[in-house]
């Protein structure tokens, strides 16, 4: 059974994200994967502050966090970024925890799926892309799930059109699926 990592973009406990992790996972679920969830505010990771960086080969990370997460991200098939944009950028507790690994993201195949209210992610998505894709050389996904606040969410999370949110999702499900069947 494949196995993948779906990574929350929130610390906020009130936090659409919640709603939208839970979707992709319910989804995941159901075409009978092994979803695991990385809750990066339960990780709690630190700000990076080693002293060399994860493509150095002679980095370890030294927190036990930053090992949790890694030892994820090394054991999944593939992960799916659940992501909100912030700013017109993925969010900060997200580019941290990307920064934190070097090899494991090598060859990775990686979808994302965000929301938010005017692009529904789709900067966000452009800035993890350039960092996870062009630097990392994990495997990016072509077909990203872009979520808008009142078309396709409520503020909260919740579905405005439940089939419509599966059907967006289930494209860039398939497709990480199909990318590490």
């Amino acid at each position: 059974m494949a196995a993948v990592l779906v990574v929350t973009g929130s610390a906020r406990p009130n936090s659409a994200n919640h709603k939208v992790v839970a979707l992709t996972k319910a989804q995941l679920e159901a075409k009978g994967v092994d979803a695991i969830v990385a809750d990066l505010a339960a990780i709690s990771m630190p700000f990076y502050d080693a002293p060399m960086p994860p493509s150095s080969p002679d980095f370890v990370p030294e927190h036990d966090s930053v090992k949790q997460w890694t030892q994820l991200v090394a054991d999944a098939d593939g992960v799916v970024f659940v992501t909100p944009e912030y700013n017109h950028n993925m969010s900060a507790i997200q580019k941290n925890a990307i920064d934190w690994i070097g090899k494991e993201w090598d060859g990775k195949p990686v979808a994302l799926v965000g929301y938010g209210w005017t692009s529904g992610a789709h900067q966000a998505h452009a800035a993890a892309r350039e960092s996870l894709a062009a630097n990392l050389k994990a495997e990016v996904l072509d077909t990203a799930t872009n979520l808008f606040f009142m078309k396709d969410l409520q503020p909260d999370g919740t579905p405005v059109d439940e089939q419509a949110v599966t059907a967006k999702l289930g494209e860039t499900l398939d497709e990480l699926l199909a990318k590490i069947a």
